[in-house]
């Protein structure tokens, strides 16, 4: 009978060739050559540092720090299991270093489920430090998410930027939950969790759900220009319960963005520093959020600037387009603050809640003095049309 004998690197060879998935092999950026992802040898797999393994592939994951500004300027595919950018390796713990990739072409797949892609990983060495940061900016390029959780600002600063004819979306059959901000102080000491979505210029950008500002971690979603946020699930600020630091904002720019989910599930709790919605209008309005069902935004703050456009007296402008069904009742809450600015006297104005439409509209009220003015004008109007019928 024949004896097989393994070798400790025949053994793992054996593994990793019945399970090609169980391990990922990790690949850090290192510019050796240039600043181009897709140069082959400007990645090393650390922590021996094996110098020019490739451009990471199919299962492998790319680490992007030690403050390198890497461009992916080339319209072609390159699939990977995980991407992070800003982040602690290869010595691994909270500290971390930053890193950049800017997409200007082609496209990237990440495979890899769960939290596989990331951006600002680590904090820097102390509170406020900008090392660990993170910085993803597409235009004319293609994100493809694969994993179910990915996050912009784990814990330090993130930015998510999708620009000119940008696009983000998950594989077809994955439903993925976006944090914006996941870390703060109260998960560990020293995390400060901020993550920005900005959304802009022709650009779609398709998930399912959207957390902004998870554990007390600071998130934003920017939507402006004809930037387009559509999302199958649901848009959930502060998802985690009370918590009394860190914060969500969502902020509309312009009137001919796009923002649209199933329902808004953004109540702030009383001692939470306020969830925040703004829109700033151009000549021709605002962009309005559209929701199939519901909107809460109980004790949440909202801030209209109206800048060039002019709302006429007893004119509304309308801010959140909610229940496409029209079944009622689908508002709940009111806002605990709201403030108008641009305007010569932002008191002429008033929000209203419309039930039986499921909408919110921002409405100009004219001072007493001018109301009674405008009904005086309206009696005028009739006594000298019943003079002319008598005549």
């Amino acid at each position: 009978m024949k004896r097989i004998v393994l070798t400790t690197f025949g053994m793992m060879l054996a593994i990793v060739a019945a399970s090609p998935n169980c391990w990922a092999v990790i690949y850090q950026f290192d510019g050796s050559v240039n600043n181009a992802f897709l140069t082959p040898n400007n990645w090393s797999i650390p922590p021996g540092m094996t110098p020019d393994p490739g451009v990471p592939g199919v299962g492998d994951r790319a680490i992007i720090n030690n403050n390198f500004v890497v461009s992916y300027g080339t319209a072609a595919t390159t699939t990977v299991g995980s991407l992070i950018v800003g982040a602690d390796w290869p010595v691994t713990g909270e500290l971390g270093t930053d890193g950049t990739l800017n997409m200007t072409a082609g496209k990237i797949i990440v495979t890899g489920g769960g939290d596989n892609f990331q951006i600002a990983r680590a904090r820097g060495a102390v509170i406020g430090d900008p090392d660990g940061d993170g910085l993803v900016s597409l235009t004319n390029a293609q994100l493809e998410i694969g994993g179910s959780d990915p996050i912009v600002g784990t814990r330090d600063h993130g930015v998510l930027d999708v620009g000119q004819n940008g696009k983000v979306y998950n594989t077809q059959g994955q439903d993925n939950y976006w944090r914006l901000g996941n870390y703060g102080p109260s998960v560990d000491a020293g995390l400060e969790g901020n993550g920005l979505l900005n959304v802009h210029a022709n650009v779609t950008f398709n998930a399912h759900v959207i957390f902004i500002g998870d554990n007390d971690s600071t998130g934003e979603l920017r939507v402006s220009d004809t930037g387009s946020v559509v999302l199958t699930g649901n848009l959930v600020p502060r998802p985690a319960g009370f918590q009394a630091g860190g914060s969500a904002t969502v902020r509309m720019t312009g009137s001919s963005a796009t923002l649209q989910a199933f329902n808004l599930e953004s109540e702030s709790l009383p001692g939470e520093v306020r969830t925040k919605y703004r829109f700033d209008a151009d000549a021709l309005g605002v962009s309005k959020i559209k929701l199939t069902d519901a909107i809460n935004i109980t004790n949440n703050d909202l801030e209209v600037n109206l800048g060039p456009f002019v709302l006429p007296n007893l004119g509304t402008l309308l801010l959140f387009d909610g229940d496409q069904a029209l079944v009622g009742s689908r508002v709940f809450g009111t806002f605990a603050n709201f403030t108008v600015n641009g305007v010569l006297n932002p008191s002429n104005y008033t929000v209203i809640y419309d039930q039986p439409h499921g909408d919110i509209l921002l409405q100009a009220v004219p001072e007493p003095s001018t109301m009674l003015l405008f009904g005086f004008g309206i009696v005028m109007t009739m006594l000298g049309a019943k003079r002319r019928e008598t005549r």
